[in-house]
């Protein structure tokens, strides 16, 4: 009877497990483009919300994640997250900017360390020029764009405020890398910011455990010259290595960037 019942048993899951079907499951689009600007092939993952194509009317901010292998899914799991069950945040484009060679792109000079930097300029040239149009184009995208950069990735998030701060909106820079260069970006900071004292946008800064990277300085500075209009914060995760502080940084930026969102719709 036991060896019967068995067989039977295992005859149904054998007709259930035929029963199966398997399809492909898409989240996103990856596009490979030729840029005239870097003279090269280009490759991003685009991640819109889910369905947005039933709601034609409704445009979305858009972020953009450098180093996209380590950053990307943890990015499109806290937008969904935020968005759709907390309701704390608006439904987001996500863009991962595929590097083929990030030192090139992020570093906006050379050094001993890094000899193939300083192609900073060029990359910054590529987004503003020839991506921002690509998903602006193709994607139903407002006018509100943030980037997310870790490391080096992070450095040049800074670069790219103090060099065309009209692009982003708000920036997510997680243990960026302002030690490089003799701390250049942190000394131009200053100036940076009693020249644009009207700039309206939100800088949210970590820090791991790892040396001080030049972010105390660089935050000393926010202290000091940071005008009203300027939103910022930093947090330094003592219990998170450089590798793993990414995820918590996603979250507390997104929550400090959005913490006002939606007030003036649940007043009315």
């Amino acid at each position: 009877m036991w060896i019967l019942t068995s067989m039977l048993i295992l005859a149904q899951f054998s007709i259930c497990h035929a029963q199966q079907k398997r399809s492909d499951f898409t989240i996103g689009d990856k596009i490979s483009f030729d840029s005239k600007v870097l003279n090269e092939r280009k490759t991003i993952v685009v991640i819109p919300p889910y369905n947005y194509k039933d709601r034609p009317d409704e445009k979305f901010p858009v972020v953009y994640v450098l180093d996209p292998g380590n950053n990307l899914f943890a990015t499109f799991g806290i937008v969904n997250y935020y968005s759709d069950m907390l309701k704390i945040m608006p439904r987001m484009i996500i863009v991962g900017i595929v590097s083929n060679d990030r030192e090139k792109d992020y570093l906006p000079s050379p050094s001993e360390e890094q000899p193939t930097g300083g192609g900073a300029d060029k990359f910054l040239q590529f987004i503003s020029s020839e991506l921002v149009a690509l998903i602006d184009s193709t994607y139903p995208s407002n006018s509100e764009r943030c980037i997310i950069g870790h490391s080096a990735g992070g450095l040049f998030a800074i670069y790219a405020l103090e060099n065309e701060p009209e692009l982003f909106n708000s920036f997510i820079c997680i243990d960026p890398s302002l030690w490089y260069d003799d701390q250049s970006f942190v000394k131009k900071i200053p100036d940076f910011l009693k020249n644009n004292k009207d700039i309206k946008k939100s800088i949210f800064i970590s820090l791991s455990n790892e040396k001080e990277m030049g972010v105390f300085s660089f935050v000393e500075m926010l202290e000091k010259y940071a005008p009203d209009g300027l939103k910022w914060d930093y947090v330094h995760y003592k219990s998170e290595t450089h590798n793993s502080l990414g995820f918590k940084s996603i979250c507390a930026g997104f929550e400090m960037i959005y913490k006002d969102w939606g007030i003036d719709d649940k007043e009315n």
